[in-house]
């Protein structure tokens, strides 16, 4: 029989597979030449008893297998395993413990190293001592442990306790169900929920962490919070009177605001005039606020209460000198003569400001600041007014004469004029007891109002009301009434 070339290569090629496939299986799982090749190291474990390992067991680290377990050796106090590890594979010495655990119900120990941290890696020749090792629990041990606990248990109350969970769980079957597909329910959302929950307590770690370094404020926190509460009952009797008298005092307060209304505005609009005065002469108000109490200082040294009076004279004639640059057209004038004489308005002191003479002249005087511009929207002057009525007497007088001048700006207004323009000074909208207030814008500028007739009236020389007194009627109606 001629066997063909092909089919020897593939007898060729099978034998060698065979060869490796036995070589590989004597040397890694059956230990063959692991002497002679020297391809492991050996770390040594004693315990007190072998706990059913046995040779050419699973060695693991963090569940991978580094190696294989070797031959037992017995001690005089115990039983000594050979551990062989895989050249390449580091296993941290720090602290390290050998379990002998059970890979499943029906046996099959194996050997799994679990070191504290990171170290030095054992090296051959290395000895887990016996306090680093663990051993499963023996069965013998296991049984007896049962059965001292059924042994504790009696066996009516047992009975007893059987029959009340009949008598309990019958006819539950239904609701057992309900709960446990619930709880299934639960289990997936919080399953799909699950990197939100990490990062939940990832966040609440972090809170609680704050709340820990904020103890000592809280603390401080409760501490002054129950003094201010003892203050408080210290106080009840106080506390109560102010809580008791409050309302009545809002109520007077409430009823106070209700009469000053209709003429409260219009007192504060017409401050604003006087506002705009004091601003444009603030140099000068505030020089006044400085010297004026140096002159009152001044007063009480002339007049120490002594009796007397203390007069300092000085005769400072012609020092500085009178200026007359710039009274060259004005005629000189004595004392004794009294007829009437008319005024010069162009004479002034025309030397330069620097100049040592007539310091306190008027050619020295600051300035006048600019008067506050209006807002905008007020520059076109006044603006139309608007009807109001409120509750007053009959007969108490008329609109104009019960509020007076509303002021200026926009929020102010001339009421009176406009009022007696329109109703002949009476002012009174109706015999039912009400009374009517036109309010309506007014321009300091211009000196300009709209009134309740719509068309624009002046105050000042032209008004035919009050004439030169229009200023005064501004500021004294809402006291007067």
């Amino acid at each position: 029989m001629i066997i063909k070339r092909g089919v020897k290569i593939q007898l060729l090629v099978f034998a060698v597979i065979t060869v490796l496939t036995m070589a590989y299986t004597a040397v890694n799982i059956i230990g063959l030449g692991q002497g002679v090749l020297d391809l492991r190291y050996k770390v040594y474990v004693d315990l007190s008893d072998s706990g059913g390992i046995f040779s050419n067991a699973e060695v693991t680290y963090r569940g991978v297998t580094v190696g294989r377990v070797g031959p037992l050796h017995l001690t005089q106090n115990g039983v000594r395993v050979e551990l062989r590890i895989d050249r390449g594979k580091k296993v941290p010495a720090n602290g390290v413990q050998a379990y002998v655990l059970n890979r499943s119900g029906v046996g099959e120990q194996y050997v799994d190293l679990r070191p504290a941290g990171n170290g030095p890696s054992l090296k051959n020749g290395d000895v887990i001592q016996r306090d680093h090792t663990h051993l499963p629990v023996q069965t013998y041990e296991l049984l007896q442990n049962v059965d001292a606990l059924v042994r504790t248990v009696n066996p009516k109350d047992l009975g007893t306790v059987i029959d009340e969970l009949d008598k309990g769980l019958s006819g539950t079957g239904p609701d057992l169900q309900a709960l446990l597909d619930s709880n299934k329910r639960i289990l997936d959302a919080l399953n799909a929920t699950l990197p939100e929950t990490i990062q939940l307590l990832n966040n609440g770690r972090t809170v609680l962490d704050t709340q820990v370094d904020e103890g000592p404020t809280f603390r401080q926190f409760s501490r002054d919070l129950a003094s201010l509460t003892a203050e408080l009952k210290n106080d009840d009797k106080n506390v109560r009177s102010v809580l008791n008298t409050t309302p009545g005092t809002l109520d007077e307060a409430n009823d106070l605001f209700d009469r000053i209304e209709p003429t409260l505005p219009t007192l504060l609009a017409n401050g604003s005039v006087i506002g705009q005065v004091l601003t444009s002469r603030s140099t000068q108000l505030r020089q006044m606020l400085v010297t004026y109490p140096l002159i009152v200082g001044g007063a009480f040294t002339a007049a120490p209460g002594d009796g007397t009076v203390h007069f300092g004279v000085e005769l400072n004639v012609n020092a500085p000198p009178v200026c007359t640059k710039g009274y060259e057209s004005t005629r000189v004038r004595y004392p004794q003569d009294t007829r009437p004489a008319s005024v010069n308005p162009k004479a002034s002191c025309k030397l330069p400001k620097n100049s040592p003479t007539a310091v306190r002249g008027s050619r020295n005087a600051p300035p006048a600041a600019p008067y506050p511009t209006l807002p905008p929207g007020a520059t076109s002057g006044a603006g139309f007014p608007y009807e109001r009525s409120y509750a007053g007497q009959a007969g108490s007088g008329s609109a104009g004469q019960s509020s007076g001048s509303s002021g200026q700006g926009s929020s102010g207004g001339a009421a009176k004029q406009a009022s007696s323009q329109q109703s002949g000074g009476t002012g009174q909208a109706s015999t039912s007891g009400l009374q009517t207030l036109f309010v309506t814008g007014y321009d300091p500028r211009t000196r300009e109002y709209v009134g309740p007739d719509g068309k624009r009236y002046r105050l000042g020389k032209v008004s035919q009301l009050t004439g030169d007194a229009s200023w005064q009627t501004l500021l004294l109606s809402p006291i007067v009434g």
